[in-house]
C-alpha cells in the first residue's frame, strides 16, 4: 500500500521540486543583478540567463535549420541548387560571377557536397556556401553587406617517412596492401627491382620486404600523395638486396646497393608484371601453323590491356602494324641490344616511330592482333641482330659510385639509415 501511495505522487514530488529550483535559481539571480544593474539591465540579464539555463534541456534548433548540406546529383549545378533553395536570381548572379574568378565550376561532380547557410533574417539570402575544391582545397563564400567574398582554404600538407615492412605469404601486392602502401608505391617497388627480381616467378613464400618512403599528411594524418622511395629492400631465396635512392652529378637518379653499385642493367629482367611465362625460346609445336618452328621470343599471358614497360631506355625504331607480329614495337637501346614487343592491344600515348623512351616507361598494352591465339605478350632481345633467349641473357649492370660521387652517396646512405631508425 506504501510502495502503491509513493508512486502515485512520484511524479508531483519531482515536478515540484524541479519548480521549487528554478525559483530558487531566478530569486538569487534578480538579487545579485539588482545589486549591480539597473532594472531594464536585471530584466535583459535575466531573460538570457533563463534561455541558457532552459537550453541545457530543450536544443536550440535555428543553426540547424538554416544550415544544408545538398549532394550534386547528376546534371545539377550550383545554380539550379541555387534557385531550388528559393534564393533570387540576382543573387544567384552574384554568387557565380564571384565563385566563377576562382574556379571552373564545370568541374563539379556527381555526389560532391555543398553546404549552404541561410540568413537568420531572410531565408532567401544566403549567409555562407562551402564546397570542395579538391581533396586539398575548400571554397567559402561569405555575404558582405550588397556583395560576396570568396576565400580559399588549402590544408597544409607534411611530408612524412613511413617504413612498411613484412612478409610475403601470397605475393609483394597483397603483402604490402595489408601494410597500407598505396598501389602506386608497390608498383613503383617492383620497378626498382625489375632490374633484379621476376616477382611473378622469382617470389618465394616467406621473401621479406622493406619500403621506406615519402609521405604526404594533412593535419588530421590523412595522407593525400606520395613521394621517393628512399630505401628499398627485398630478401628473396636467401639473398639480400639493399637499395638507397641516390642522385648522381649529372642529376640522374637510380637506386644503389650498399656498396655504391647501381641496381639498373642494359634491360630489365621482364617488361611486364603480373604476368604468366607461356612459351619460352626454342623449338616448339606451333599452335596455329601446326608444325615444328624456332620460337625467338619469350610469351608472357595477361589479360588484354596490361601495360607493358621499355625493357631499357632507348629510341622506338618502329611502333606500327607488322604483318603476323599484329601491333609491334621495335627499341634500339644502343648499338648492341634491341628489344621487340608483338601482338599488343595498342600503344601508349606518344610512343611513335623516333620517341626517345626511359626503362620502365608503358609503351603499351597487352593484345592478341596479328597471328595470335589468345591476349598474350611476344616479347624478343635481338644482340648485334641476333634473337637471344631473353631469359638465360647475362645482361652487364650499371654504373659503380667513385671519388667525390661515392663519398656524397655514403653520407645520404647514413642519412636515410638513421631515418629509418627513428620511424
Amino acid at each position: 500500500m506504501k510502495k502503491l501511495i509513493f508512486s502515485k505522487y512520484r511524479q508531483h514530488f519531482f515536478i515540484g521540486f524541479a519548480l521549487l529550483f528554478l525559483t530558487t535559481v531566478v530569486f538569487l539571480f534578480t538579487q545579485k543583478s539588482s545589486l549591480y544593474n539597473s532594472p531594464a539591465e536585471s530584466n535583459e540579464e535575466f531573460s538570457k540567463e533563463i534561455n541558457n539555463f532552459f537550453s541545457f534541456f530543450v536544443p536550440n534548433n535555428d543553426a540547424v535549420q538554416n544550415k544544408k548540406t545538398i549532394k550534386i546529383k547528376n546534371g545539377d549545378s550550383i545554380q539550379r541548387i541555387l534557385l531550388k533553395e528559393g534564393i533570387p536570381q540576382s543573387e544567384i548572379n552574384k554568387i557565380y560571377s564571384k565563385i566563377i574568378k576562382k574556379y571552373d565550376l564545370r568541374k563539379i561532380q556527381e555526389g560532391q557536397a555543398i553546404t549552404i547557410v541561410f540568413d537568420n533574417n531572410n531565408k532567401k539570402n544566403i549567409s555562407r556556401l562551402s564546397f570542395a575544391l579538391d581533396n586539398l582545397s575548400t571554397a567559402h563564400l561569405y555575404a558582405n553587406q550588397d556583395d560576396y567574398d570568396i576565400k580559399i582554404i588549402k590544408k597544409n600538407l607534411e611530408k612524412k617517412n613511413f617504413l612498411a615492412k613484412g612478409v610475403i605469404t601470397n605475393s609483394l601486392y597483397n603483402s604490402a596492401s595489408k601494410a597500407g602502401v598505396d598501389p602506386e608505391i608497390i608498383i613503383e617497388f617492383a620497378r626498382i627491382f625489375g632490374f633484379e627480381i621476376d616477382f611473378q616467378r622469382d617470389i618465394r613464400e616467406n621473401d621479406e620486404y622493406k619500403i621506406f618512403y615519402e609521405r604526404y599528411e594533412d593535419d588530421e594524418g590523412e595522407v593525400h600523395n606520395n613521394g621517393n622511395i628512399l630505401f628499398a629492400y627485398m630478401k628473396n631465396s636467401g639473398k639480400e638486396i639493399s637499395l638507397y635512392r641516390y642522385t648522381d652529378k649529372n642529376k640522374v637518379t637510380g637506386y644503389y646497393t650498399s656498396d655504391g653499385k647501381s641496381i639498373e642493367r642494359a634491360l630489365m629482367k621482364t617488361p611486364i608484371n603480373g604476368a604468366r611465362l607461356s612459351s619460352t625460346f626454342g623449338f616448339r609445336r606451333h599452335p596455329i601453323l601446326g608444325y615444328n618452328k624456332l620460337h625467338q621470343g619469350t610469351d608472357f599471358a595477361a589479360p588484354t590491356g596490361t601495360p607493358i614497360m621499355a625493357s631499357g631506355s632507348g629510341v622506338v625504331e618502329r611502333a606500327s602494324w607488322f604483318g603476323a607480329y599484329g601491333k609491334f614495337i621495335m627499341i634500339r637501346h644502343n648499338s648492341t641490344y634491341k628489344t621487340a614487343y608483338a601482338h599488343l592491344s595498342g600503344f601508349a600515348k606518344g610512343i611513335r616511330s623516333g620517341s626517345r623512351v626511359q626503362q620502365g616507361q608503358v609503351i603499351g598494352y597487352v593484345g592478341s592482333t596479328g597471328r595470335s591465339t589468345g591476349p598474350h605478350l611476344h616479347y624478343e632481345v635481338l644482340v648485334n641482330g641476333q634473337r637471344v633467349n631473353s631469359q638465360k641473357l647475362n645482361l652487364p649492370s650499371g654504373k659503380n659510385l667513385v671519388g667525390a660521387e661515392k663519398e656524397d652517396f655514403e653520407n645520404i646512405k647514413k642519412n636515410i639509415d638513421k631515418l629509418m631508425v627513428a620511424n
